[in-house]
């Protein structure tokens, strides 16, 4: 009979480590403890959702689809529902999510290299210290949901070499994330394709088996349904933010230039990811881990890994990264690259133990505790340097997240200050189209055109930062009768309305006037807050000034 008192201290350390690891996680997550600009467009239309049954920005208006993320949207409008506030659900939410997703890469690379095994826990610690993985964390964005539905899914495709049935979770995770992100589908072909490989190349058959058509069948009869819905219901096949950023009108000429340098951007992004997460230091052993014997669950993951890898890297480069810092365009690479990592641990190990073999196991621990401490420090480091005050400088174009927690604070403090002077027939015009209509309830479009049809099909790319590839002509956004206009603006620190030479001219001749918001607490640049307000709205506000 087995000794229970010696079954649970097996199962202590099996499981102590992974425990370890998810404090550090919430920890280093909490170091952030901010919510970006950008995720407050989704919970506006989380909360019209809520509160009137539609999945838009403007009730009353035809519906955009201004997100990219409805599973979050969804979730968060649930909550909503139940009187949860999105802004901390969604920070539990992506916390917890992280923490999901190194328990995913925990049972990976149990599969891989057996249950037990002193290196399993080393994954979870990676992305536990990895400064970008904890900054998605938080930040109130679907990141860390997606990065959990595809790091199930792959664990799914691994539990199948010994379960065929675990195969069909793999319909169900991908038509999940592929309900959260615009590349799930993407990846939906890459699994299928590597399986496809597989059962001819290694296995000699090309008959599909039950389990994976049963999978097929759970991606179809989940993701279809809901593809169909939202194209009826937005009356386009892909987001709205899609048109914004990679298409021009019909006739357009130019879009070749434009596309070389989205593709210059694109190469920066993945090279910074390379350097900030020291993958360029350890590529070598990362690639020494997806090796593996043919007709073995490692061959299967690693051969998987680097097409997800490959492909992924080029859709990023392709459509110029992201203008977010930290890597969150990529996040779920961050898992592969953890576990390939740890996979290459255990061959260099296993070399260096057989100098003499009774060292096997302490190479092991030795090498991962080196490793995991060598990046804790490096991680850390990147850390407290992407949230210093004062660090707003982008580079090529990535803001940092000091830059991103700043920006959507002193926006967030703009939208309460108005909330109490808009009516219900206000319309803005935004530049940044989150906190301020969230927190004002102030109906409007933004000038990139991210929640506006009429810019996003009609205005061709003319800016080559990533997210921010379209801008809305005047006369265009005039067309939408607004009363109030904060795309035309200027932040400082002396009271007294501030000049608008660059941009007030056209709005000026139709009858708006210069107005400045003082505005406490504000950090970036100032507390006073000039924009334009249409004469006869009459915008009465305390702390307004004409």
């Amino acid at each position: 009979m087995s000794d229970p008192a010696l079954s649970r201290q097996r199962q202590f350390v099996r499981w102590a480590p992974l425990a370890l690891a998810g404090a550090l996680l919430v920890w280093h997550a909490l170091q952030y403890d901010f919510v970006t600009d950008d995720a407050f467009i989704s919970f506006v239309f989380s909360r019209n959702l809520a509160e009137h049954g539609e999945l838009v920005f403007n009730p009353g208006l035809p519906p955009v689809e201004g997100y990219t993320n409805f599973l979050w949207t969804f979730l968060i409008g649930v909550l909503l529902v139940v009187g949860i506030p999105a802004v901390p659900a969604s920070i539990a939410l992506g916390i917890g999510f992280g923490l999901g997703s190194l328990w995913m890469s925990f049972r990976i690379t149990e599969r891989i290299l057996g249950r037990g095994h002193p290196l399993a826990a080393v994954p979870a610690f990676l992305l536990a210290a990895s400064a970008g993985f904890a900054c998605w964390s938080s930040g109130g964005l679907e990141t860390q949901l997606y990065t959990f539905l595809v790091a199930a899914a792959l664990d799914a495709y691994t539990a199948a070499d010994e379960r065929p049935r675990a195969f069909r979770r793999v319909g169900i995770f991908l038509a999940l994330a592929s309900m959260t992100r615009p590349e799930g589908p993407l990846l939906v072909a890459l699994f299928g394709a590597h399986r496809l490989a597989r059962n001819l190349l290694v296995e000699r058959r090309w008959k599909p088996q039950k389990d994976e058509l049963l999978a097929a069948a759970w991606f179809l009869g989940l993701w279809a349904p809901w593809f169909a819905w939202r194209w009826w219901y937005y009356g386009w096949p892909f987001p709205n933010t899609y048109y914004v950023k990679a298409t021009d009108p019909p006739g357009f000429r130019g879009g070749d230039a434009y596309d070389a340098k989205m593709w210059k951007h694109g190469q920066h992004y993945v090279a910074r990811w390379f350097q900030q997460t020291a993958l360029v230091w350890v590529s070598p052993v990362a690639l020494l881990g997806l090796l593996g014997p043919p007709r073995s669950v490692r061959f299967a993951f690693g051969t998987l890994a680097a097409i997800v890898t490959a492909v992924y890297l080029y859709y990023a480069m392709s459509v110029g990264g992201d203008f977010m810092g930290l890597h969150r365009f990529i996040m779920p690479l961050f898992v592969l690259a953890a576990i390939a990592v740890t996979l290459g641990l255990d061959h260099v190990a296993s070399l260096v133990a057989r100098l003499r073999a009774p060292l096997v196991a302490n190479a092991r621990v030795f090498l991962a505790g080196a490793l995991v401490a060598g990046f804790f420090s490096h991680q850390h480091a990147l850390t407290t340097k992407s949230l210093k005050f004062g660090n707003f400088k982008n580079d090529d174009g990535i803001d940092t997240p000091a830059y991103l927690r700043v920006y959507a604070h002193d926006r967030a403090l703009i939208g309460k200050r108005l909330r109490p002077c808009v009516r219900p027939d206000d319309f803005a015009i935004y530049g940044g189209v989150g906190a301020m209509p969230w927190h004002a309830r102030l109906r409007g479009i933004d000038v990139f055109g991210l929640v506006s049809s009429r810019i996003a099909h009609e205005v061709p790319r003319g800016r080559d930062r990533a997210g921010h590839n379209k801008w809305g002509p005047d006369p265009l956004l005039a067309e939408h009768d607004p009363t109030i206009v904060m795309h035309c603006y200027a932040i400082r620190r002396a009271p007294g309305v501030a000049p608008l030479a660059h941009c007030a001219g056209f709005w000026e001749a139709r009858g708006f006037e210069k107005v400045v918001l003082h505005v406490p607490g504000m950090l970036e640049q100032g507390e006073y807050y000039t924009f334009l307000v249409r004469k006869d709205r009459a915008l009465q506000c305390p702390g307004l000034a004409r």
